[in-house]
């Protein structure tokens, strides 16, 4: 059920230039394929090949690797001399065989935990469709009714806002738990999630349904007290087919999966306009930056990144924008297939100024979204390899200010329709994204940090220190009391002229305002290495908003910790109710995984391992260029991705200075740089794997050292 599956080499000659294709190539193949500028390759397949690729050398280990190509582009290539397999002659065939071979065990396994219901999993009620696992037009429409009948008080619609090119209606549902909310702008802060804005990713669409499910099933049931508060505090906006007339294609032309139409229903590249190759590109047609140069779109029409004739030519564009502009979200977030990352603004350009703290924003809730599925997060420059122009993210933030997010869902064995058994598991990977940012569209308090110090008073007895933070997107209008208790035999909150019974009061907090604690004094166990818990309360102090958040403190309590931690000794947790805080956990973190924690560069020769993306520290020590100067990191072989950034923060690295992707060339970047000041290189494995070579120069009053 994979995309590195073997088979035979297939000997049938391909239909024409825009019909896709399955090769494979071998992952140690020198010279690598070209994926610059120049090579005869689009955009999209650069960045699928060097995902796949990727992939293959470190999440799945393999010697070879498969990718989707059209026609066209596996031709150019062979010309080019690369040296490719031909594994399926029609790529839409293999996924709809794939899925045909996987989906009898999966129904078996699904009847047998469901007693016979059919859906997909045992936590989800996900209803397989017809089509290679995924839902027809038609399906969706009844799955949608019958989940409104099981919870009417909380899903409205749909409601029209439009119609596609060939006419088909576009339609959004509303989920809050008033319909009156669901007429335009309301009090109740909301987002807006769309799926299937390109059609030949249908698991965006599940993961949407998936979502929707988790919210109306426990937020109605009151199993979980922060869904919950969800379902009543907030309006969700879904728009789950954005392209109703490229996902209807490919349904009539592959009924049981693997349909390759991308765009819209646009006739733009053939005289019947009805090949794969045929339509806009959605998600290059979108107003901020629309065209601003042809790397970042393209203005052929047979392109899969063909822009349109002017931005928001296309009702389908048309329809996202009316949404927005008449039910004001406060976040939105863009489901796509594949690459298992999270992309946020800018795109179209590595230049593009974002402002500190708005990229501190982008970057933290970043972080907290993929805590769980352990996502790569970054500018699309940064985690997809490439620029964007006329983008949905990027006309989000530019033109409107709402942050909006683009989950890439799936892995490149997933491809553009993942197998039946993997619907499922891949659609659970956005629940907690999704209801992170549809927390935080209104406002949002949570910890920020935490940390533990040695007291200054008797022996074992250590200070809590605690940065509560509103991190969401609208104000409070009311304070919270924040408790700290334990229950561990030893220990014991002391008495403070502060903290009243080990409670402190938090004043309303603006839109990402933090809120620095007074010091807790602790006493503690006098048994070294024991796990200290600590439970931490934290209630808002009005009745409109009963949620009421119950978070675990683990402490660990031993020298190393209570004297020599910072903020990396708090875990990275995939259960957002438990804290863990050890200075075990700091020496976990991988060298090179964190710009906080970089591998260390000097001048000449570096390595990276190209398996995983790296942070270098670099630091220009030269004294004959203390007046400044320039620096250079410089690739000596093969394709990869650098950048280099003058500021390293708790939520990522700032001050991007430069930045190379070689395109067209080996990948070079320059910067102005001064001595003494510490710069940090990241090195993203995206294109190419293996251990790569680079190079760092320094240049000035005429003399260059490496």
């Amino acid at each position: 059920g994979s995309l590195a599956c073997r088979h035979r080499p297939q000997s049938r000659p391909l239909a024409n230039a825009s019909q896709y294709v399955l090769a494979s190539l071998s992952v140690s193949l020198l010279p690598p394929p070209p994926l610059g500028r120049n090579s005869p390759l689009g955009e999209g397949t650069r960045h699928r090949l060097g995902r796949a690729l990727r992939d293959a050398t470190g999440r799945y280990s393999g010697d070879e690797v498969e990718v989707a190509l059209s026609g066209g582009e596996y031709k150019a290539l062979v010309a080019a001399g690369t040296k490719l397999r031909l594994v399926h002659p029609d790529l839409s065939t293999f996924y709809s065989q794939r899925a045909l071979a996987d989906s009898a065990s999966v129904q078996l396994s699904a009847r047998d935990k469901t007693n016979g219901s059919g859906t997909l999993h045992g936590r989800s009620m996900l209803v397989l469709g017809s089509m290679g696992g995924f839902p027809t037009l038609n399906e969706l429409s009844s799955q949608m009714k019958n989940l409104q009948a099981r919870y009417p008080k909380y899903l409205h619609g749909p409601q029209q806002v439009g119609r596609s090119r060939l006419g088909r209606p576009i339609e959004f549902w509303c989920i809050a738990s008033d319909a009156a909310d669901c007429g335009g702008r309301s009090p109740k802060p909301s987002a807006l999630f769309t799926a299937l804005v390109h059609a030949r990713e249908p698991q965006t669409l599940m993961c949407a349904l998936r979502v929707v499910e988790h919210l109306l099933a426990e937020g109605s049931s009151g199993s979980r007290a922060y869904t919950h508060h969800l379902l009543h505090q907030r309006k969700l906006l879904l728009l789950p087919v954005a392209n109703p007339d490229g996902y209807e294609w490919n349904a009539a032309h592959n009924p049981h999966g693997g349909g390759m139409r991308r765009k819209n229903g646009l006739r733009t590249c053939t005289s019947s306009g009805s090949s794969a190759t045929d339509g806009v590109d959605l998600n290059r047609n979108f107003g901020y930056k629309w065209a601003y140069d042809s790397i970042g779109s393209s203005a052929s029409g047979c392109s899969d990144e063909y822009r349109g004739t002017s931005a928001f030519s296309e009702p389908e564009t048309q329809a996202i924008r009316s949404i927005v502009r008449t039910h004001g979200p406060a976040a939105i977030l863009h489901w796509h297939g594949w690459g298992n990352d999270l992309a946020f603004p800018f795109s179209y350009a590595f230049s593009a100024a974002l402002g500190r703290d708005d990229l501190y924003l982008f970057q933290e809730f970043a972080k907290e979204m993929t805590m769980r599925n352990g996502y790569a997060s970054g500018r699309a420059w940064e985690v997809v390899g490439y620029t964007t122009n006329g983008e949905a993210d990027d006309w989000g933030w530019g033109d409107e200010h709402i942050p909006s997010f683009t989950l890439e869902v799936g892995s490149s064995r997933d491809g553009f329709w993942p197998s039946p058994s993997r619907i499922a598991p891949i659609a659970e990977e956005s629940v907690w994204p999704a209801m992170y940012l549809l927390g935080a569209a209104g406002p949002q308090l949570q910890i920020d940090k935490v940390s533990v110090s040695k007291g200054v008073g008797a022996s074992g007895t250590v200070q809590l220190l605690f940065v509560l933070q509103n991190n969401g997107l609208h104000d409070f209008s009311h304070a919270h009391s924040f408790c700290v208790s334990t229950s561990t035999p030893g220990t014991a909150i002391l008495a403070s002229s502060a903290w009243r019974s080990g409670c402190w009061t938090i004043a309303a907090l603006r839109s990402r305002q933090t809120s620095s604690l007074p010091a807790l004094a602790v006493s503690l166990p006098p048994s070294a290495g024991q796990t200290v818990e600590f439970a931490l309360n934290i209630k808002a102090l009005v009745k409109t908003d009963p949620l009421n958040t119950a978070i675990k403190l683990h402490v660990h309590n031993d020298e190393e910790t209570t004297r020599s931690c910072d903020e990396l000794c708090l875990c990275k947790q995939t259960d957002s109710a438990l804290l863990s805080y050890s200075h075990a956990c700091r020496k976990q973190l991988k060298a090179g995984s964190d710009c906080r924690v970089p591998l260390q560069a000097k001048m000449g020769a570096n390595y990276a391992s190209g398996v995983s993306d790296e942070f270098f520290a670099f630091k220009k020590t030269t004294s004959a260029q203390a007046s400044g100067g320039t620096c250079k990191v410089s690739t000596s072989h093969r394709d990869t991705l650098v950048a280099v950034y003058g500021a390293c923060t708790r939520v990522g690295a700032q001050e991007p200075l430069a930045f190379s992707n070689s395109e067209g060339h080996l990948a070079s970047a320059e910067w102005e740089c001064a001595a003494g000041r510490t710069y940090y290189v990241f090195w993203n494995a995206q294109y190419m794997p293996g251990r790569h070579s680079f190079t760092i120069e320094e240049s000035g009053l005429n003399k260059t050292i490496v």
